[in-house]
C-alpha cells in the first residue's frame, strides 16, 4: 500500500531532520513571552515542549537521566508515564532560554548524526526506546509521530500553521487514522462490516477507509462505495482530537458527519488514543 508510512532508513532520517528542523526554526526567533505561551498539552508551555523533546532525545542518544524530583501537587501530572516525562521538563524550567535552545540544537545535531549511519537492515534490530526495548523500526515510527505532534503543539500555540504535507506529517496522518479506528473498535460494539470513510481534507489530506470486523479496525486506501459513516476533517483538527489536545475546544464541531450521524457522533465522543 503506497501510503505515507515511513518504512526505510532514508525515510525516517528525512522525517527526523524535517520535524526537528521545523521546531528549531519556529522557536529560535520567539521572544520570551512567546516561549511561555500555553499549548494543548495540559500544564506545558512552548518552552516545556522544547524541554520535553530535548529530554527524550538526550536519553535516546545515551545521556543519563537527571536526578530530579518533580514538585508535589502538579495538577496536570498523572501517575505513571506522564509523571516520568515531567521530570525532564521540570528539570529544565529554570534554565535561561539561551541554554535551553543551545541544548536543543546540540541534542538534535547528535541525534541526526547518529541516524545518518542508519541502514535498512538495522530497522529490525532491538533498540532502547522511550517505552523500553523494542524493534528500532517501531521506536522510530512512534518517535517521528511524537515529534511531529509536538511540532504541531508549538505551531498552534505560536500561530505558525504548517508541516502537514511533509514526510513526518504524512506518516503521522496514517498513524492518526489507525489510532482513530483502534479507539473506536475498543470503545464501541461495532457490527462486522461497519465502514468509516475518514476524509482528511486540506494539506496532507487523503481518504482512508476504516473497516471493522472481530472488534478490530483495518485501515485501507481501497474505497468502499457506501461507507456506513463519513467523517470529513482537516489534518490539524484530526491531530487535536486524536492526541486529546486541550487548546482547541471547538475541534470536534468542525468535523462534518455524513451517513449514520449517530454512529459518527459516538466515534467523535472520544477519539483520543495517545497517552
Amino acid at each position: 500500500m503506497s501510503d505515507g508510512l515511513l518504512r526505510t532508513a532514508d525515510g525516517f532520517r528525512a522525517a527526523y531532520l524535517e520535524t526537528l528542523g521545523n521546531v528549531g526554526e519556529i522557536v529560535s526567533p520567539l521572544d520570551a513571552a512567546s516561549w511561555d505561551l500555553p499549548t494543548g498539552c495540559p500544564g506545558w508551555t512552548v518552552r516545556d515542549i522544547v524541554s520535553h523533546i530535548s529530554a527524550v532525545e538526550s536519553f535516546l542518544i545515551g545521556r543519563e537521566l537527571p536526578d530530579h524530583q518533580i514538585p508535589e501537587g502538579l495538577s496536570h501530572v498523572r501517575p505513571g508515564m506522564p509523571e516520568v516525562t515531567e521530570i525532564g521538563v521540570d528539570y529544565r524550567r529554570a534554565w535561561p532560554l539561551d541554554d535551553l535552545l543551545a541544548e536543543y540544537r546540540d541534542v538534535a545535531g547528535i541525534r541526526l548524526e547518529q541516524l545518518e549511519a542508519l541502514r535498512d537492515d538495522q530497522l529490525e534490530s532491538d533498540a532502547l526506546g522511550v517505552f523500553g526495548v523494542a524493534k528500532l523500526r517501531s521506536t522510530l515510527t512512534i518517535r517521528v509521530f511524537d515529534l511531529w505532534t509536538h511540532e504541531q503543539d508549538i505551531r498552534r500555540a505560536t500561530d505558525a500553521p504548517g508541516g502537514f504535507d511533509g514526510r513526518a506529517g504524512l506518516h503521522s496522518r496514517e498513524l492518526l487514522a489507525r489510532g482513530v479506528g483502534g479507539r473506536a473498535a475498543e470503545r464501541l460494539d461495532l457490527a462486522d462490516g461497519t465502514t468509516v470513510l475518514l476524509d482528511i481534507t486540506g494539506p496532507g489530506g487523503a481518504q482512508r477507509w476504516i473497516r471493522f470486523a472481530g472488534h478490530k479496525a483495518r485501515v485501507s486506501e481501497e474505497s468502499s462505495e457506501d461507507p456506513t459513516v463519513t467523517l470529513r476533517v482537516d489534518l490539524n483538527t484530526l491531530t487535536v482530537l486524536g492526541c486529546g489536545r486541550a487548546d482547541d475546544p471547538g475541534a470536534r464541531d468542525r468535523v462534518m458527519v455524513e451517513g449514520d450521524v449517530t454512529l459518527g457522533r459516538k466515534i467523535l465522543e472520544d477519539v483520543a488514543f495517545t497517552p
